[in-house]
């Protein structure tokens, strides 16, 4: 007997009432109409990134290479995150150490004056490749992270080049892979290698990138490290965000966007050239002739010379009546037309009305991916106000924020701690007396905070305000406020000191500077 069945009004079989009491709750986990055919499978954070990772990098590489809004985009990530550079602020854990703020306070500047010698020094010592201060190689790591989704450094040893041994090398992650490019197993997955909790051990490195084998390097050469050392030194650096648990590798972040901003450049890069080959022709003469009958009248194929000969000596007498048959009125050129035929302008509709808004929607969606505002992607601010340029502001600086505590605390918190294990053993930097020493309580000395960029102001009188009430109801310390700007507190206060001493010295009172400027900005308001 055939089977019936009722069909619904999404076209679909009605399931009896058995059938319905084994369904949940949720709309999206059902086969309607709207996600019929969507059945994704549900599978471990490797098992979905891990094929993908190699060419997913490879596309975010050359995205940020050749379409500028995505490149402009990583680089205001970069400027806002990092800039020039982020500055320590040590801030041991006192109480831990058993010892007083005041010892803290003094012991930060010093640690701070020999961090700045090293981190920053002249001739690059602090870069294993000989290349940059700390703060270009905070930038080379950030763009990393940014990019490729990951930061990869080692940490070198090396005694001769001068009063410090330790050296950063940073790493293309691109080469942190398998040796000999073997599958991945169980406890080694794209040249990671753990323990049976998924602890990372070793490292496994290529000696080169795959594309140097012309420049003679060999990519067939991979180089095991451990991750420390046996007394617990780093030795290496892999930095990334993880998005589930159980995630081995970091995973571009521009992935979400690149579909969309390659389809937005394609649509750019048409319209563009539409745009071009339109405006190349700015005007055409028609002529009510059509191409059979001028050939039939001009008798193509009767006496052996071809139609397309007869046409093209029709096209060159046409010319040479053009080159010949033009008038000028007061230095204007006027056209003479050969008989039948019309001059028409020809007016350019590209790119049509629909160009602006579906760029617009586009950045839009990328700004969002890229968690930047629309105004600082596309860098146009023509259509907002105050309280939307702050409102994006705002959201873009929490952004900002947590990724700049991100890699401080996983990248450059590292960092220091290897250079002041190395000078706390040299005896550069005073172990007091009775307090543990650095292996017993490193996480204690090495406490720290790292000042980046400052956020920067839309209506600077509104907002200094707004800091000055917050501090004084005890909301906001003069320290945050300084750092919101990208300034250390102590090193400010310490700067005005020297100014109003300086000023008294020359006879001049500090609040007769105030006045003034405050005088000149009473006239430029009134302006």
């Amino acid at each position: 007997m055939t089977n019936i069945s009722i069909i619904g009004a999404n076209g679909l079989p009605l399931r009896s009432p058995t059938a319905m009491t084994a369904q949940g709750g949720y709309r999206g986990g059902r086969q309607s109409r709207e996600l019929l055919g969507w059945i994704p499978q549900l599978k471990s954070a490797d098992a979905d990134l891990l094929p993908d990772r190699e060419l997913l990098t490879a596309r975010a590489h050359d995205t940020v290479r050749n379409f500028a809004l995505v490149s402009g985009g990583v680089q205001a990530q970069l400027d806002n995150i990092v800039g020039a550079g982020l500055r320590l602020s040590a801030k041991p854990d006192w109480r831990a150490l058993g010892q007083s703020a005041d010892w803290a306070s003094e012991w930060s500047r010093q640690v701070e004056s020999k961090w700045r010698n090293w981190s920053e020094d002249i001739d690059f010592r602090c870069d294993a490749s000989r290349r940059l201060p700390f703060s270009g190689m905070l930038g080379l790591a950030m763009r990393s992270f940014l990019v490729s989704g990951e930061i990869l450094a080692t940490a070198e040893w090396l005694p001769e080049r001068g009063h410090y041994a330790t050296a950063i090398q940073i790493i293309d992650p691109a080469r942190l892979s398998n040796p000999n490019d073997q599958p991945d197993i169980d406890r080694r997955r794209a040249g990671v290698e753990m323990d049976s909790r998924g602890a990372p051990i070793a490292y496994h490195i290529r000696e080169a990138m795959q594309g140097d084998a012309w420049l003679g390097a060999n990519p067939y050469i991979w180089r095991r490290v451990s991750l420390e050392t046996q007394w617990g030194r780093r030795q290496v650096l892999h930095v990334y965000e993880q998005d589930r648990p159980g995630q081995t590798r970091g995973k571009t972040g521009i992935a979400a966007i690149l579909a969309k901003g390659k389809t937005l450049e394609r649509f750019q890069d048409a319209s563009l050239e539409a745009s071009i080959v339109n405006a190349m022709y700015a005007a055409v003469i028609e002529s009510e002739f059509d191409y059979a009958q001028v050939v039939e009248a001009l008798g193509g194929n009767a006496g052996g010379e071809s139609a397309s000969d007869m046409a093209d000596a029709m096209l060159g007498a046409q010319a040479d009546y053009h080159d010949g048959g033009t008038v000028r009125f007061d230095g204007v050129k006027i056209p003479h037309l050969y008989p039948g035929e019309k001059f028409r302008m020809v007016s350019s509709e590209h790119p049509g009305p629909q160009f602006a808004e579906f760029e617009k929607s586009v950045i839009r969606h990328l700004a969002a991916g890229m968690g930047v505002s629309y105004e600082q992607l596309a860098r146009d601010y023509s259509e907002t106000n105050y309280s939307g340029a702050r409102a994006g502001m705002l959201e873009a600086w929490k952004f900002f924020a947590s990724r700049r505590q991100f890699i401080g605390q996983n990248f450059a918190r590292q960092v220091y701690a290897l250079w002041l294990e190395e000078a706390m053993d040299k005896g550069d930097v005073e172990l007091p007396k009775g307090a543990p020493d650095f292996y017993t309580a490193k996480t204690a000395w090495c406490g720290c905070r790292w000042i980046g960029p400052g956020k920067g102001h839309i209506d600077p009188l509104k907002e200094v305000k707004a800091d000055v009430l917050e501090m004084e109801n005890g909301f906001k310390t003069l320290e945050d406020a300084c750092a919101e700007r990208g300034v250390d507190w102590e090193e400010n206060l310490e700067q005005m000191a020297r100014e109003k001493q300086r000023m008294r010295e020359l006879g001049i009172e500090p609040n007769e500077i105030a006045k003034a400027i405050g005088g000149a900005s009473e006239v430029n308001t009134d302006n």
